[in-house]
């Protein structure tokens, strides 16, 4: 096993695995995490929304 030459305009990524593609796949994976940490903290305060209403409204009988 050879290993990847190092040269300082060119860091490779995934160890050299793609290229151009290693950025791709990286920033892919961050971008599909945000989405999902989006989602989630979307419905967690959709949730506490929910609950806040029922318990207003069982203040107010």
């Amino acid at each position: 096993m050879t290993p990847i030459p190092f040269e300082p305009n060119y860091i490779p990524l995934l160890h050299g695995a793609g290229g151009g593609y290693d950025e791709l796949i990286i920033f892919g994976g961050i971008g599909a995490l945000l989405l999902v940490l989006g989602f989630l903290s979307w419905k967690a305060s959709k949730d506490k929304e929910h609950r806040r209403k029922t318990r207003k409204a069982r203040r107010k009988r």
